[in-house]
C-alpha cells in the first residue's frame, strides 16, 4: 500500500514532469535538449510477462514531438530486493517501446536507502550493468531565492519536504501562488504538515501579514477551532451524556474556531487593535455576525474599512 508520502512526491512528477529533467541535471550535471514534456504510460509490462508499472514516465520530446529522451521515476521510501530485478526491465522496456535514451530517476527521504538504490545493478553480461540515478533529499537544493522558486514550484516544494526551514517555506509558498485552486491547497497542506511547529507558526503569522488569500487562512482557523470544540465536547460528552456532549462541542468549536479567525484578521487589517475591541470579538456569539464580520474583513482593502466593519459588528451585538 503506497504511503501519504510516496503519493505527495509521485503527484510532484505528475503535475510537473520537467521535475524529473531538473533533477537530473542537479544530480547528473547533464541536461536533455528537449523543448516540451509529455507523460508516458507508467505500464511496462510485456506481453505474456509479469506486470510492471513505474510511478511516473516522462517523455521529453523536440519541438515536433519526437522523443529525445525518457525518464522513468520511481518513489523508493524502503529497501525493495525486487527493484534491483524489476528496475532494469523498466528502462529496457521503456527505452524498447520508445526508441530514445532512457534513464531512472530514483526519490527518496531516506539516507539508508539512497545508498541501497545507488548501488550499479549488474546484469550478468559483461559491461551491461544499471547505475540508478538517487536523488536523496540531502541533494535537493534549498531553495530560498522567490523568483528560483517560481521557475518551478514542484521543486520548491520539494525542497521544504527536504529543507523545513522558514525561508524555504516561504518562497515555496510565493511560488504556488499561480497555480490553480486545488493543486495550490495541496501543495500548501503539504509545506505546512511538513514544517516543525515553531516554524509552522511563524510562517503563518507572515501569511496573515501578507498572504493574498487570507479566506483561506481564516478557514484554517476556523477548523482549528472546531477541533478544540470537538475535544470539549468528547469531554462533555463523558460527563454529560456521549451525544449531548459532541453537539455542544461542535457548535462552541465552531464559534471559537469563527472568533479565532476575526481575531486573527482583524489584528492584520488593523494598525493597532485594543483590548477592548479584543474583547468585543470574543464576546461575539452569532455565527451569522461572525460570518459576516470575517467577510468583510476579508475584503477589506483599508484600514479604515476594517475599522468600519468591526464597529458595525460589536454596535449590532
Amino acid at each position: 500500500m503506497p504511503s501519504t508520502d510516496h503519493e505527495i512526491l509521485v503527484e510532484l512528477f505528475r503535475n510537473r514532469g520537467e521535475l524529473a529533467a531538473e533533477l537530473i541535471r542537479i544530480r547528473e550535471g547533464t541536461a536533455f535538449d528537449h523543448a516540451r514534456i509529455e507523460w508516458g504510460s507508467i505500464d511496462l509490462s510485456q506481453v505474456t510477462s509479469t506486470e510492471y508499472r513505474a510511478d511516473s514516465v516522462i517523455l521529453l520530446q523536440d519541438p515536433g514531438g519526437q522523443d529525445v529522451g525518457a525518464v522513468v521515476v520511481e518513489v523508493q521510501l524502503g529497501v525493495d530486493a525486487d527493484k534491483r530485478y524489476s528496475w532494469p526491465v523498466y528502462v529496457s522496456v521503456l527505452r524498447a517501446q520508445r526508441r530514445c535514451p532512457t534513464r531512472l530517476l530514483v526519490i527518496t527521504s531516506d539516507a539508508a536507502v539512497a545508498r541501497w538504490a545507488s548501488t550499479p545493478i549488474e546484469l550478468g553480461h559483461p559491461g551491461f550493468r544499471l547505475a540508478p540515478i538517487v536523488v536523496g533529499f540531502e541533494h535537493v537544493p534549498r531553495i530560498i531565492d522567490p523568483l528560483a522558486a517560481q521557475k518551478l514550484p514542484e521543486l520548491a516544494v520539494l525542497s521544504v519536504m527536504a529543507h523545513p526551514e522558514l525561508e524555504v517555506a516561504l518562497a515555496a509558498v510565493d511560488a504556488i501562488q499561480g497555480l490553480p485552486g486545488d493543486q495550490n491547497q495541496l501543495y500548501l497542506d503539504v509545506i505546512l504538515a511538513r514544517l516543525p511547529d515553531a516554524v509552522r507558526r511563524a510562517l503563518e503569522r507572515k501569511m496573515i501579514k501578507g498572504y493574498e488569500y487570507q479566506s483561506e487562512f481564516a478557514r484554517k482557523y476556523y477548523s482549528q477551532g472546531r477541533e478544540e470544540g470537538r475535544e470539549e465536547g468528547r469531554k462533555r460528552g463523558r460527563e454529560e451524556g456521549r451525544k449531548r456532549g459532541r453537539e455542544e462541542g461542535r457548535k462552541q468549536g465552531r464559534e471559537e474556531g469563527m472568533r479565532a479567525a476575526a481575531l486573527a484578521l482583524a489584528r492584520a487589517k488593523l494598525v493597532a487593535l485594543s483590548a477592548a475591541d479584543e474583547a468585543a470579538i470574543a464576546a461575539l456569539h452569532d455565527r451569522s455576525a461572525l460570518s459576516a464580520l470575517i467577510t468583510e474583513l476579508g475584503r477589506a482593502r483599508s484600514a479604515a474599512r476594517a475599522r468600519a466593519a468591526l464597529d458595525r459588528a460589536i454596535a449590532a451585538r
